[in-house]
């Protein structure tokens, strides 16, 4: 299932994949964002980290290098933005690669943040808290929309129920009233459903 498929995860520290194929950058992220709060996944080339991104509770933030072996970055970005279904993972991308051309690039093909190596701390620190943010307003969303799944589907019940009452109804002048007086329920329902 991974990122095609992803259901509302409760409130916890966020995973952060870490994809980059130079050990010292690795090390240097973790240790930094660890202390920062995130819980850590690594991965040393493009392949590992889309093996991770298939899992169920695979992370929403992720850090990608765009030159790595195997499957690189922009790859990737292309890859999560392709499969996705309720929620994209936000993306930053790393790499030494500069540019207005490589930066729209890369954004295109899903990353929504691009840093270049060298980068600063502050910086990343600042751009993985709004990624942070934008997952778990993501999360919010899909927690709401499967509370509204779940009144649609009780609401359709309750309908249908009266629907079979009003059919049960000897009296056929009742009965139309009935079912005008139903269809206008059902109506009402449904914008009330269209609106939350």
């Amino acid at each position: 299932m991974g990122v095609i498929g992803r259901k509302f995860v409760p409130e916890a520290k966020l995973k952060v994949l870490i994809a980059d194929d130079d050990a010292p950058t690795r090390i240097l992220l973790r240790t930094a964002i660890s202390q920062w709060g995130y819980d850590i996944i690594e991965a040393k080339d493009g392949e590992e980290a889309w093996a991770i991104l298939q899992e169920d509770d695979a992370p929403r933030l992720l850090i990608l290098d765009w030159l790595m072996p195997k499957i690189d970055g922009l790859e990737l970005c292309v890859r999560c933005k392709a499969q996705v279904i309720n929620h994209h993972p936000y993306i930053i991308l790393l790499t030494q690669i500069s540019g207005l051309e490589n930066i729209i690039k890369g954004i295109e093909a899903g990353a929504d943040e691009f840093l270049s190596k060298p980068f600063n701390m502050a910086e990343l620190r600042s751009r993985l808290s709004t990624g942070a943010r934008v997952v778990k307003f993501g999360n919010e969303i899909l927690r709401k929309t499967s509370e509204l799944n779940s009144y649609k589907q009780k609401v359709d019940f309750l309908l249908s129920e009266i629907s079979k009452e009003t059919e049960k109804n000897t009296n056929k002048n009742d009965a139309a009233k009935l079912q005008e007086s139903l269809d206008k329920i059902k109506e009402l329902a449904r914008k009330f459903l269209q609106t939350k």
